[in-house]
């Protein structure tokens, strides 16, 4: 198979501050990871970068020979809601491509809109408010956790976001608004386990990887026990030591059910299609809280999806394979129908 693994190639994000652009940038390396995966299964792999000239994006899906393309175009000019609008360019152009569609993306990226259809489908969040000036009324109880609310890769997550008093809350929300130019999402903290649920297929038909849980156990206690930006792409920093993450340990049966349920409840009330990664924590009953869904995670072979699949048998060139398999069935299941 011809497979074109397109990556977008920004500087950093429209909004933000310099850190920011280290998760942007970290695409690059994952697209030559998954383009090494692909190429190992025996495809001609295209490694082709989505820069900010939106204007020729149209040209190049024109130009493309290929039988798929593997998305992982996750913002175009640093601009993140641009995603949904990047694969509806690829669907104009009657191009196959993995991962979610549009909508899904579009969906998961607004998580005050997110966080509705998680209720609406029975899956618990938070309680929660938006504030898009930073005076609007606030009616959570404390300790909440002030995030932006149209944003992925923990940008905008510190150790500073979770606060214990309204006035704190207010500060925060302000500099999210400032700092990011979007409204900020507020939400009652969850102060138990957190897990991530790696998750193939699509919908309610997928099934779960590995779980995989963070170690908070070296943080100090009065360090919220949170996984910040630094976490996740601030190599050699403390809040990247401190929140190491492995399989989930000491689950008993209701408790694994209970994480797993709500993660597939969730992947289906979005339309989550190919992949995806569910992070959930629990409250001090054991309930499985949904904190953010993740569509078309990062597929570096050191990131936790890739540590999933790992750990429940797969490599990771037999992983990309898979997920470029799931895409060419639906081409050849629509060849058939047409």
């Amino acid at each position: 198979m011809r497979v074109a693994v397109l990556f977008n190639q920004d500087d950093g994000l429209a909004g933000g501050t310099a850190e920011d652009a280290v998760a942007v940038q970290a695409v690059v390396a994952c697209a030559r990871a998954v383009a090494d995966g692909l190429s190992a299964s025996g495809a001609t792999v295209a490694l082709v970068p989505v820069r900010p000239e939106r204007k020729r994006l149209l040209r190049l899906l024109a130009d493309l020979d290929a039988d798929l393309v593997f998305n992982l175009v996750e913002s175009v000019g640093g601009d993140p809601g641009l995603e949904a609008a990047f694969a509806g360019a690829l669907e104009l152009a009657g191009l196959e491509y993995t991962g979610s569609e549009p909508r899904t993306l579009a969906l998961s990226l607004d998580k005050p809109l997110s966080r509705v259809i998680f209720a609406a489908a029975g899956v618990r969040v938070p309680r929660g408010a938006v504030l898009a000036r930073g005076d609007e009324p606030i009616e959570l109880e404390y300790p909440v956790i002030v995030k932006p609310a149209r944003e992925d890769a923990s940008h905008g997550i510190e150790s500073a976001s979770v606060v214990d008093d309204e006035a704190a809350a207010r500060a925060r929300a302000k500099l999210v608004i400032e700092r990011y130019r979007q409204p900020a999402l507020l939400e009652e903290f969850v102060a138990g386990r957190e897990f991530n649920v790696a998750l193939l297929g699509d919908g309610a038909q997928a099934t779960c990887l590995s779980l995989g849980e963070i170690d908070f156990s070296a943080f100090p206690p009065d360090v919220p026990r949170i996984v910040t930006y630094a976490s996740k792409w601030l190599e050699g920093s403390d809040d990247w030591n401190r929140t190491p993450s492995g399989a989930a340990k000491e689950l008993t049966p209701p408790e694994r059910a209970e994480v797993e349920r709500t993660a597939l409840a969730a992947w289906a009330a979005l339309g989550g299609r190919d992949y995806g990664r569910v992070d959930l924590r629990f409250d001090a009953r054991g309930r499985a809280f949904a904190i953010d869904l993740n569509p078309n995670p990062d597929l570096s072979p050191d990131a936790g999806f890739a540590l999933a699949a790992g750990r429940s048998g797969m490599s990771h060139a037999q992983l990309v394979t898979r997920i470029a398999e799931r895409a060419l069935a639906r081409r050849a299941a629509r060849a058939r129908a047409g």
